[in-house]
């Protein structure tokens, strides 16, 4: 769901060219929900059976498919990857960091170098076993050609960064880090020293490569000496391109793949209770916001950005832009994940204190122009809620429908009162990308000092109470004064046959994040 064509948090990973001209600093950070009644939202239990092929259908792909992790943009780019390939460390459904590839990623007292200690005996799929020489490679090789993760390798210093021994690396900083490991979670991914062309691609994933036509399908077998220990379940997995969302489910009902991923909300809707397939929906993560320009009338004004928060009924634009699905936000990113604040009141419609707000700013009676577009699921219908609500403050919302393919054209980040989409962001992550000093999609013209020294005081903070004090402080400032209307949050929703047994759910991408070593047949 929230898919624009490449994803918020696809670019801020991959490093392309927007992110890569905001490295200058977009600073820190890395890539318990209530959802609908009658929705999966847990793997299915029982004890792992091994064998079959497992067949996924996705909405992406192109004749610009990859097979080299590092040039990965679509989703179907990052579900190969991650058949093929590791990283040092992963996230798990709440992004906290989990270690892969990596035993340990440890900082020195002052978060200026990072000494992460490999795992042992894992091998590459020709038989070489993973050593340091290959992960100082990776990102040697992704800074220079501006890969996936330069966000992570702005920050390196490169001229001291070594392999210490065979399985130890050395990582040097230009600015503290305290939580670094973060920026080296997947999809990072490590490649062997030397690799270049990836027409057949080597790597130490549960998956080896077989074959693959770009924009069609793509099959891989087990790997039989991947380092955690019985996975993969699958002999063989198969994934295939099928752009149309209804012609996915249509082959999962058919049984012709064994799951599809982007769901709508009204296809989950209404198959949410039939017995004749699994409705897998991810905790709410992603969210489609109003983004209001903090330096441009009339928004330049705190009293009418404050206004236009209290015109959101929340509820209502969950029910009618997102049929139900997901959660209420309070206008902040990183619900239900690491460093969120929670100790925040919940922003509620409140007409009377808008209408008060507007008047003493001297806007009563405003007409605004909304720029929205059908570029991701929810979007125009949130915005024409909106438009709906704001009429009982006497405020005007004129809508303008962007075509989908020039929303984010050259005209995005300049719309004085627009809507945007964002995948699931932690707290860091979103203000490195969105808010902070530098930030390369700093849609609200969110330009604030003090905030910026709190944010990098927190990205430096290695003890974990005091960097917590000041991202809540951060927060709260974004809360009063910021320019973001995130009114609620949306889960993935996938579809899936019966006999598909699943890992846990996750609010970072479709298909339990793509980790098909852990799934199975029964």
């Amino acid at each position: 769901m929230g898919n624009d064509g490449i994803p918020r948090r696809r670019l801020l990973q991959a490093g392309v060219t927007l992110t890569a001209g905001g490295l200058a600093l977009a600073a820190c950070g890395g890539g318990g929900a209530n959802t609908s009644p009658g929705t999966t939202t847990k793997s299915k239990g029982g004890k792992p059976k091994h064998g079959g092929k497992l067949r996924i259908g996705t909405a992406f792909g192109g004749p610009t498919d990859t097979l080299d992790p590092g040039k990965a943009v679509s989703d179907a780019d990052f579900y190969r990857a991650g058949a093929l390939f590791d990283a040092l460390c992963y996230y798990d459904p709440t992004f906290n960091v989990v270690n892969a590839l990596a035993t340990s990623m440890e900082p020195n007292s002052t978060a200026t170098v990072w000494t992460v200690k490999l795992r042992s005996g894992v091998k590459w799929h020709d038989g070489k076993p993973l050593t340091s020489a290959d992960v100082v490679y990776t990102l040697k090789r992704n800074a220079k050609l501006q890969l996936v993760g330069t966000v992570a390798t702005a920050f390196i210093d490169f001229k001291n960064l070594k392999a210490t021994d065979p399985l130890t690396v050395s990582i040097p900083l230009t600015l503290p880090q305290a939580q670094f490991n973060q920026y080296l979670a997947a999809p990072l991914y490590i490649v062997q020293e030397g690799a270049t062309d990836f027409s057949h691609p080597i790597g130490t994933g549960a998956f080896e490569f077989v074959s693959w036509t770009p924009g069609q399908t793509s099959l891989f077998k087990k790997n039989p000496d991947y380092f955690v220990s019985g996975q993969p379940y699958v002999d063989e997995l198969q994934i295939t391109t099928i752009a149309d969302a209804t012609s996915r489910l249509n082959a999962v009902l058919a049984g012709q793949v064994d799951a599809g991923d982007q769901l709508t909300y009204q296809a989950a809707k209404q198959y949410r209770s039939s017995s004749s397939v699994q409705i897998v929906v991810s905790p709410p993560g992603s969210f489609i916001p109003f983004t209001m320009a903090c330096d441009t009338p009339p928004f330049h004004d705190v009293r009418v950005r404050q206004a236009f928060r209290l015109l959101a009924d929340r509820p209502a634009l969950l029910n009618v832009a997102q049929e139900g699905f997901g959660e209420i936000g309070n206008d902040l990113a990183g619900k239900g994940l690491v460093d969120y604040d929670t100790g925040l009141a919940q922003h509620a419609q409140d007409v009377g204190r808008a209408k008060s707000l507007l008047k003493a700013a001297g806007k009563s009676g405003l007409t605004v122009t909304l720029n929205t577009s059908t570029v991701s699921p929810g979007m125009l219908e949130a915005a024409t809620a909106f438009a709906q609500q704001a009429k009982a403050a006497d405020v005007n919302v004129v809508l303008n429908n962007i075509p989908a393919a020039d929303f984010y054209g050259a005209k995005y980040l300049h719309y004085p009162f627009g809507m945007s989409g964002w995948t699931a962001q932690p707290v860091e992550g979103f203000m490195a990308g969105a808010l902070a000093k530098g930030a390369p999609f700093n849609e609200t013209h969110w330009h604030n000092t003090k905030f910026d020294d709190v944010y990098l005081s927190a990205c430096g903070a290695l003890d974990p109470s005091k960097r917590q004090t000041l991202l809540d402080d951060a927060q709260k400032m974004l809360w009063d004064d910021g320019g973001y209307i995130i009114w609620g949050f949306t889960p993935y929703l996938d579809a899936m046959r019966n006999n598909v047994h699943y890992p846990p759910p996750t609010p970072a991408n479709d298909l339990c994040g793509g980790v098909f070593r852990e799934f199975w047949l029964a």
